[in-house]
């Protein structure tokens, strides 16, 4: 029996034994109800559509018409050899080498065929349904919060002892939709229950870094009109969090933001800031600076819940090459975050050994391809729910848009490692168990009211 079951149980029969706090190695104050496997969850979210063709099984370009060439191109993150040739889907720099000597997958658990199992599989459906843990039948309104509680007001209410805001970070690349996944419309949750968050390439890149970084002129009517929205924004920030659709920071919190942002604005201009890059690589990626922030935010504030995605994977629609070019580079972020939390900047914040990142798509892609070619001649794929009884070469019982896999790593003694589990056609977990497996890894799955997760901890991946 795992440890973590066999406490569970035992408590039960001694309910009228009073306990006491107790304090972890890392010397942390929990309550002895709700032990936890570390002290810090990151999740990244390859947003986008990930097909499974190109990730887990590794068919490189075998699907498109008159190719063979297969090969891994997720090395950090995935066990198994690199293409012979990139086709020049890779651009100029072609294939990195990776910066993980073993991969992710041999240092943790993959779950190589989970099953995103409802609802449309569109990009805020499937970022909802990871990080609410429910599924959402139809499609949901853009310009609204998730129903549901995200896991961010779930860990913020539930967690003993409560955290604050700067303990919950949502960092996504894209706005659009994603800002509103930081809460819920849920009445007992909400924005003073919400993450805090972040979309770097709006600050520290193009326009947003000119803005904010910058000194710009402007006119006199300009000012005044600054200068009035200046007064609202000030004296909204005085309300409190429930007083706004925003995130309850303290005045102290908030300064510390202000302070942490401003001093990675210059990092970026002066030329000093640490990019999820090769040394020597001109490569600029949405996805790239998005996890490079995160680590920023990471070392700087060691966030107990970190939540990053890409989203630049979704230019498969219309150019194939591209999609893999960025996978490629994109796993190259992964492996160099991981790198980055198991060095020595990650031993000074903490995070070193204490830290479970888990790795999975929001959704899968389409097996039969669209309309569209690149310059490479490779077809592209859009990500809907397609009628099986039109794909004659697919044999599984369900879409190929619903296929993904979830990657856990973490420290040695706590996550297993090199455990592969599940096959086509026979998945291992769903896409609702992402939120459970997060409350459950930070100890507060049994504080958070009953029906309200669904989906089911993943065990399997721990020792």
């Amino acid at each position: 029996m795992k440890r973590r079951s066999f406490l569970k149980n035992t408590s039960l029969s001694a309910a009228s034994v009073i306990t006491a706090p107790y304090i972890l190695p890392s010397g942390r104050l929990f309550a002895a109800t709700g032990e936890r496997i570390v002290n810090h969850v990151v999740l990244v979210l390859f947003a986008g559509g990930i097909r499974q063709q190109e990730s887990v099984e590794q068919q490189y370009v075998a699907t498109q018409n008159g190719n063979s060439t297969t090969g891994n191109l997720m090395r950090n993150m995935l066990s198994g050899a690199a293409p012979t040739s990139d086709l020049d889907a890779l651009g100029n720099e072609g294939l990195w080498d990776p910066i993980q000597t073993n991969s992710l997958a041999s240092q943790g658990t993959l779950f190589q065929e989970v099953i995103y199992q409802e609802g449309p599989p569109g990009h805020y459906n499937g970022h909802a349904v990871a990080l609410t843990g429910n599924y959402y039948p139809n499609n949901i309104n853009l310009n609204e919060n998730p129903t549901n509680p995200t896991i961010f007001e779930l860990y913020r209410k539930h967690n003993d002892p409560v955290q604050s805001a700067l303990n919950a970070w949502w960092i996504s690349e894209g706005l659009g939709p994603y800002p509103s996944l930081n809460y819920s419309q849920d009445p007992l949750y909400g924005s003073g229950y919400g993450a805090n968050y972040l979309r770097p390439a709006s600050i520290l890149g193009g326009a947003g870094q000119d803005q904010l970084g910058n000194a710009q002129t402007y006119q006199p009517d300009d000012v005044s009109r600054i200068s009035k929205i200046k007064a609202m924004l000030d004296n909204n920030f005085d309300q409190s969090g429930n007083g706004l659709p925003g995130i309850d920071n303290t005045p102290e919190n908030r300064e510390l933001i202000k302070s942490f942002l401003t001093n990675t604005i210059q990092d970026v201009q002066n030329g000093i800031f640490d990019l999820a890059t090769p040394n020597g690589s001109n490569v600029r990626t949405g996805d790239l600076i998005n996890i490079s922030s995160a680590w920023t935010v990471m070392k700087e504030f060691a966030p107990e819940l970190t939540v990053i995605n890409t989203t630049n994977l979704d230019v498969c629609h219309g150019d194939f090459s591209q999609y893999l070019n960025f996978l490629h580079r994109a796993d190259y972020g992964v492996g160099w975050l991981w790198d980055k939390i198991q060095g020595p900047e990650g031993a000074a914040a903490g995070l070193k050994d204490d830290t479970i990142m888990i790795c999975v798509p929001e959704h899968g892609r389409n097996w039969v391809t669209n309309n569209n070619t690149d310059s490479n001649g490779m077809r592209a794929l859009d990500h809907t729910a397609e009628d099986i009884s039109q794909l004659p070469d697919y044999n599984l019982p369900y879409t190929n848009s619903r296929r993904i896999f979830t990657l856990i790593v973490g420290p040695e003694g706590k996550v297993v490692p090199n455990q592969v589990l599940g096959s086509p056609g026979n998945p291992v977990g769903e896409s609702i168990d992402i939120a459970p497996t997060i409350a459950n890894i930070l100890g507060f799955d049994d504080n958070i009211p009953s029906g309200m997760l669904p989906g089911r901890v993943l065990d399997e991946a721990f020792v």
